[in-house]
């Protein structure tokens, strides 16, 4: 298989939770590439990414020498390497535009919805970020992590940009970003037997997207949120 036989091996830079970092395992999967992961803890990326694959945040890859940084390039070079199947529309078909598109927004705009609310949970109840690490090969014991997760917490939501107010902004928000998500899918942009570059994971008809990944690790419990904020927030 053209996938397995690629010398060097790909090497993988993820972290535990991460949805992009997902959505390239996921990739990986569907084209048979025998990869590496190499598991980074929080915010170590910040020190050690643009050394190793060229950004401060994940994913990142490394094929030999060369470094690819962030999910949308990862992608792209994916299909350079291993053609079939491919992640996006030929050049010319007219999807191609509207899959650059849906790609587009999920990475600047609806990838940071989920990233602050998800912070201001850890901000409210750190331990629940040792339910994320699930059964991953993280470079420390999580026991000797355990005392760093408040300040984790704390500089993981300076660095995102998460407060209160943005999480609840964005749960208000996110009844017309599911919208959007459910009329790709009901387009036929999204949700196609063979999935795209860009399936993205939410509830109502996105519920189904979920087929393409694995189950992942990590719950924060009910309650740690104000119930408040989903009253306006939800959508139908």
């Amino acid at each position: 298989m053209l996938g397995a036989a690629m010398a060097p091996a790909p090497k993988l830079y993820s972290q535990p939770g991460s949805h992009p970092c997902a959505a390239v395992e996921a990739a990986l999967s569907l084209k048979a590439i025998e990869y590496e992961r190499v598991n980074l803890l929080p915010l170590t990326p910040i020190l050690v990414g643009m050394l190793r694959y060229g950004s401060r945040r994940v994913p990142g890859m490394r094929v030999g020498s060369e470094r690819v940084a962030g999910s949308r390039a990862i992608m792209r070079r994916l299909d350079e390497l291993v053609p079939e199947p491919p992640l996006y529309p030929p050049p010319g078909s007219p999807r191609r535009a509207e899959v650059l598109e849906a790609e587009r927004w999920g990475d600047e705009v609806f990838q940071s919805v989920p990233r602050r609310i998800i912070d201001v949970a850890f901000l409210r109840r750190p331990a629940a970020m040792e339910t994320y690490a699930g059964d991953s090969k993280l470079p420390l014991p999580v026991g000797l992590l355990r005392p760093t997760l408040p300040l984790t917490a704390r500089l993981m939501a300076r660095w995102n940009g998460a407060s209160d107010a943005a999480a609840q902004a964005d749960v208000r928000a996110l009844g017309g970003h599911l919208d959007r998500i459910d009329a790709w899918i009901a387009d036929g942009l999204l949700g196609q037997a063979e999935p795209n570059a860009r399936a993205l994971i939410e509830k109502r008809l996105a519920a189904g997207l979920t087929r393409y990944f694995p189950p992942m690790a990590g719950e924060v419990e009910a309650g740690v949120l104000p119930a408040q904020w989903f009253e306006d927030g939800a959508g139908s």
